[in-house]
């Protein structure tokens, strides 16, 4: 067996900056940047975050540096320094039922904490005897905090109801964080986007990411926990990377990789390794030839290869148990970090009540609640849950006072009442919750919105966005305001915003600012209720929109739907990528904004007969960032489709986009039944440039493009498109660049 040994610590932690730096290239070019594919994704988001910050990979290359730098005396005292006690505070993210993990399940994994990095953990007796003489006591203790931030008695887990613990990545941690300089932030979710189990970021990342998320399946050894020992390790194996721990086998997310054997972890008495992919090999596994930089074809029947470690916890065996006397050394010193030494300092110690002997009064409680809906018709019945926390729970001890302007009953003192709301308005919703150790207050303004026939606006109906005070342009009748939301966390996130400037109506519009935007981040805007009873017809909303590509591969989106019962269920979206959008035909630029009218272009949906007369109608704009450029949108309309031409064109669906004119301009209309349609092309002065032959059409949807006019063999100018269904023939105009 070969194993490193600690005096070569100081060489090899000096090389650990090159190697990876290299095995990080190794994992850029190998690999897109979505790739998790592994159980623990700190590598991929570390590279990820060293991509968006280079200044955060200098500063843990400078971190190793130090640490490759210290004498053997300042290693020894390092390693001789007492135990140290770390503030944890555990963010439960949760929807409800089995996601709202048991208090004592956080307890659980906090005591499993506890035993590995104190080395009593119940199968030290199973590590092998090569690896017991390094088998290390970290000599860390986790302590749930006693104090929050704001020095209020706490139980160290916070509560947050919200969906996105179902795709949970960075974005929950602006749902609630503690300062990271204070606390150990874990959040602990349903799932993670990426499908990993849960990751860390070496220290020091920006205080907006530092943490841990993981999975409330491999988070403790009871509850949701899938109870195994790989599930029950999962927590002790984040918390390595948090305090700057790499993979045994390197800094790729790659175990198995044969190519791993030549990159090593970097620290002198972990063997070089692989990596093991699932299971626990056996305790013989030798994936690495010594002296060479490849990997053994036959690692479990290879008897010069290098014993691996597998019982590691910074590998992916399900029998890990230990960790190294290396390992420690790293751990320790990154103590000393800017974002580490505050965490375990005698004052913060205090101020979280951490310290020995700090004796922890019962808590109030934290008042929190959801409702089953928020947006509901008159007449409907709420159920209103209560997930107030930083308590426990005592029927006979715990009162509920609740307050429900405008419903009936208008207060309850159950637990979980239901409220029925008989009149169209906004309405607030208080809850009161009172225990022998205190009370608490939570108010959500205009919470419940209940749509009414006659509560919001009639059709026809323009909102060009002039009000200055949008979207509240109403502040007696709130029910009437246009709402803008978000996907993402926060009290005010960055969504739809009205700015001024060349509108298309008037001079103010709305953006929703992909650009400043990550992937994936919805602008929700929805319409108050729109009565539509008189109009006759099928009615028709047309929209005016101004849109320029950032590039050719950058696909923001725009997503419109509908919905007839106040905005419990909605239609399937119709969709319009990037190029639907896009009126600037050919030209890509960053940080597009309208400067003149010929920007902006007219969208026409010919709304299903479904929506005829209906009294509660409400329209939803969704724009999906790609970190593009803004979307932009103004003059929005409910027309009637029997009046002007306008409106039979409406009617019809009729409109041509992309608009300046590219390759892929078309004429777009919708049939009711088959019909004959013919286009032509001409400039201002009605002489023909191009035409397309007339032929009958099915009933639907239909688009003709104008091939032969792709703007490249055209001056520039605003041409003339006529299309001819039928009997009729009906005009608009298209630029050319």
């Amino acid at each position: 067996m070969q194993i490193k040994r600690l005096p070569k610590l100081l060489l090899l932690l000096a090389v650990l900056l090159t190697q990876f730096s290299a095995s990080a290239q190794q994992l850029r070019t190998r690999y897109p940047e979505q790739y998790y594919g592994f159980r623990c994704a700190s590598d991929s988001m570390q590279q990820l975050e060293w991509r968006r910050n280079p200044a955060a990979e200098q500063d843990y290359r400078a971190f190793i540096k130090g640490v490759a730098m210290m004498s053997a005396e300042d290693q020894a005292r390092i390693l001789a320094t007492p135990d140290v006690t770390v503030p944890v505070v555990v963010h439960v993210i949760h929807q409800g039922g089995a996601s709202n993990i048991s208090d004592a399940q956080v307890d659980d994994a906090i005591r499993i904490l506890n035993e590995d990095y104190s080395k009593t953990n119940r199968d030290t007796a199973d590590v092998i005897a090569a690896f017991q003489p390094l088998y290390a006591n970290v000599g860390f203790r986790f302590r749930l905090a006693k104090l929050d931030p704001d020095g209020n008695c706490t139980t160290g887990i916070t509560r947050t109801y919200s969906s996105l613990t179902a795709s949970a990545g960075n974005n929950v941690k602006d749902l609630i964080r503690w300062d990271p300089n204070r606390y150990l932030n874990i959040w602990v979710v349903d799932n993670i986007a990426s499908g990993a189990g849960g990751y860390a970021y070496l220290p020091c990342p920006g205080t907006g990411i530092d943490g841990i998320v993981i999975r409330n399946t491999q988070f403790a050894s009871i509850g949701r926990s899938c109870g195994s020992n790989f599930c029950n390790r999962s927590l002790t194996h984040e918390v390595g990377h948090y305090f700057g721990l790499p993979h045994t086998w390197g800094g790729t997310n790659t175990p198995g990789d044969p190519a791993n054997c030549g990159l090593d972890d970097g620290i002198a008495d972990t063997p070089n390794t692989s990596g093991v992919t699932s299971g626990c090999p056996s305790t013989t596994y030798r994936p690495c030839n010594p002296n060479s930089t490849t990997g053994s074809t036959t690692p479990n029947n290879n008897p010069n290869g290098i014993l691996a470690n597998v019982q590691n916890y910074m590998d992916y065996a399900t029998c890990a148990k230990m960790f190294t006397t290396g390992q420690k050394m790293v751990m320790r010193a990154s103590l000393t970090r800017l974002c580490r030494n505050t965490l375990v300092s005698a004052q913060n110690l205090l101020e979280t009540g951490t310290s020995d002997g700090f004796q922890a009064a019962p808590c109030a409680p934290v008042a929190a609640f959801q409702s089953s809906a928020t947006s509901v018709c008159e007449g409907s019945s709420l159920t209103f849950t209560d997930y107030t926390y930083n308590f426990t729970y005592n029927a006979a001890t715990t009162q509920y006072d609740w307050r429900f302007p405008g419903g009936t009953p208008a207060t309850s003192s159950a637990r979980n009442p239901t409220v029925t709301y008989p009149t169209g308005g906004s309405y607030d919703v208080t809850l009161i919750v009172i225990t022998p150790n205190g009370r608490d207050t939570l108010t959500r303004t205009q919470l419940v919105q209940v749509q009414g026939v006659n509560s919001g606006e009639r059709a026809p109906l323009v909102e060009s966005f002039e009000n200055q005070n949008f979207p509240q342009n109403y502040a007696n009748a709130p029910i009437r305001n246009w709402r803008v939301l978000s996907n993402q966390p926060g009290d005010e996130p960055l969504s739809w915003q009205r700015v001024t400037g060349v509108a298309s109506n008037g001079s103010a519009y709305l953006m929703a600012p992909n650009n400043f935007l990550t992937d994936g981040t919805e602008s929700i805007l929805i319409s108050p209720n729109i009565n539509l009873s008189s109009i006759s017809s099928t009615p028709t909303l047309v929209f005016d929109r101004a849109y320029a590509r950032r590039s050719a591969t950058i696909n923001d989106v725009l997503r419109v739907s509908f919905s007839i019962d106040c905005g419990v269920t909605w239609s399937s979206p119709l969709t319009y990528s990037a190029a639907a959008l896009n009126t600037k035909g050919n030209v890509t630029q960053v940080g597009f904004s309208p400067t003149s009218v010929t920007d902006w272009q007219p969208i026409t949906v010919p709304l299903s007969s479904a929506y005829q007369g209906s009294q509660r109608f409400l329209v939803r704009f969704v724009a999906i960032s790609n970190a593009g450029n803004p979307i932009y949108l103004d003059n929005v309309r409910i027309l009637d489709p029997l009046g002007t031409q306008d409106a039979e064109m409406a009617r019809r669906g009729i409109s041509v986009y992309p608009n300046p004119l590219t390759a892929e301009t078309a004429v777009h209309f919708t049939l009711p039944t088959a019909e004959r349609a013919a286009v032509r092309l001409t400039d201002m002065l009605g002489r023909d440039v191009t035409s397309i032959a007339g032929k009958t059409y099915g009933a639907g949807a239909h688009a003709i493009r104008l091939q032969g006019a792709d703007g490249k063999t055209l001056t520039a100018g605003v041409y003339l498109v006529h299309l001819t269904l039928g009997q009729q023939t009906f005009t608009t105009k298209v630029l050319v660049n």
